[in-house]
């Protein structure tokens, strides 16, 4: 086997995070698409222990897990070290060295850093935003955060977005958004930023590891990030059955009964796009209706291989690593009753929690949800003079991908006039 091996599906996020991670660490790797190959499907469940997802990432001996695993790794420091004992790169130093006899190289460092605009955040809000402000000749640097894509790279079909009148897979919109802001002169990385520092100008972006630039303007597109439902065995089957991606995962429950839980938009396409692949799609939702788009539930609830739970909560997963999930305990929020459904799989889209940890500590206008509001100054300004935001970090009402993208135009084109003014004298 290779001494980097990367167990891959077609139209996977969490996949092409991983990889994006290992090439930015400028190593050699090998990649093994299992989608449509049961053989090769087989042989990466056996080799990871039994784990039903994707990707599935082994460095030497050592099966590092999931994407999860891979960006935890790299927070705590470890994935360089890791990798210098087994990566073959195009230079002669190990990955993760520091050479230290580039002395003009470290002189030159603080300008090669700064830019004078960096958004966080690689979804449709940050991609638009690195379009426009890239286009106006601010060259901005994207940083990707720990999803790269975000929501819509875990997404199949987007029927509603304008343009696409056959629909466009979610991956591909977000591939053409990072071409079109390259093509323009933006700087994509892949990196995540850990601390911000807005106390004076120019800000100042950590990243983990410990990397720092700076940028006379920056924009904050960070988007959400699934909601847990926060129950025994979630977390402990993730990747045994449990998962939140149906684009990765879907292929593993071949011909097998799965549930879903929620009853969104997000809930009922993934449903839909799994009766591709399940024998039956149970439907788990707290309430006596939906609260998806007409059109959504209509398709849901007429598809054969679709079957409600109305009223009905998560209690507990049932199953172990060794067995895999056996079953969700549910109990009637009317009645209290429980009752085990037996499935093989369970897929949870039960909305978002936005990604605003960078902000809680600063001048930043927050609701009790997490969300960025409104203070003394319209969105996308903020608080804090020359800092945008843009997307899910404060939309909990559209939530969709054009609106996303309408955000990012939005804090792009004022970041431009702020930055304009500001050369000016205004």
């Amino acid at each position: 086997m290779p001494d980097i091996l990367v167990y891959t599906k077609t139209f996977c996020g969490y996949c092409v995070w991983a990889k994006r991670l290992l090439e930015s660490k400028d190593v050699d790797f090998a990649e093994v698409n299992v989608s449509g190959d049961r053989e090769l499907m087989q042989q990466m469940i056996q080799r990871s222990g039994g784990r039903l997802t994707a990707p599935q990432i082994f460095i030497g001996s050592i099966h590092v897990g999931g994407y999860d695993e891979l960006a935890a790794l790299e927070a705590r420091g470890e994935l360089d070290t890791l990798l210098a004992k087994h990566a073959h790169n195009g230079s002669d130093r190990p990955a993760g060295d520091d050479p230290t006899n580039h002395q003009a190289e470290k002189e030159n460092a603080v300008s090669e850093n700064h830019r004078p605009v960096i958004i966080l955040g690689s979804g449709c809000a940050g991609l638009t935003a690195a379009i426009y402000t890239a286009r106006a000749n601010l060259t901005p640097l994207v940083i990707s955060g720990r999803e790269f894509g975000g929501q819509l790279y875990t997404t199949t079909d987007v029927e509603n977005f304008p343009g696409f009148p056959e629909g466009v897979q979610g991956p591909d919109l977000i591939e053409n958004m990072k071409a079109q802001a390259e093509r323009f002169g933006a700087e994509i990385m892949i990196g995540h930023a850990e601390k911000l520092e807005v106390a004076e100008r120019p800000f100042g972006v950590i990243l983990e590891g410990g990397a720092r630039y700076t940028c006379d303007a920056l924009i904050v597109a960070t988007g959400a990030s699934p909601k847990e439902i926060g129950v025994p065995g979630e977390l402990d089957l993730r990747g045994y059955g449990v998962s939140t991606c149906a684009t990765c995962d879907a292929a593993f429950f071949r011909d097998r009964p799965i549930a879903v839980v929620g009853g969104g938009d997000s809930a009922l396409e993934e449903a839909l796009f799994l009766t591709k692949f399940a024998s039956k799609v149970t439907i788990i939702h707290r309430r006596d209706e939906f609260r998806a788009s007409p059109v959504m539930a209509e398709r849901a609830l007429a598809n054969e291989r679709v079957e409600m739970m109305w009223n009905t909560q998560v209690k507990e997963f049932v199953g172990s690593s060794k067995t895999g999930l056996q079953a969700v305990r549910t109990v009637d929020v009317n009645t209290g009753e429980e009752q085990d459904l037996a499935v093989d799989g369970c897929f949870i889209a039960i909305g978002h929690d936005p990604n605003t940890a960078l902000l809680r500590d600063l001048a930043v206008d927050l609701d009790d949800l997490g969300y960025v509001t409104e203070g003394d100054r319209p969105l996308p300004y903020t608080a804090i003079e020359g800092v945008f935001v843009a997307g899910d970090i404060h939309d909990h009402h559209y939530r969709q991908a054009i609106t996303a993208a309408g955000y990012g135009c939005r804090a792009a084109l004022d970041t431009e006039r702020w930055l304009t003014n500001r050369l000016m004298g205004a």
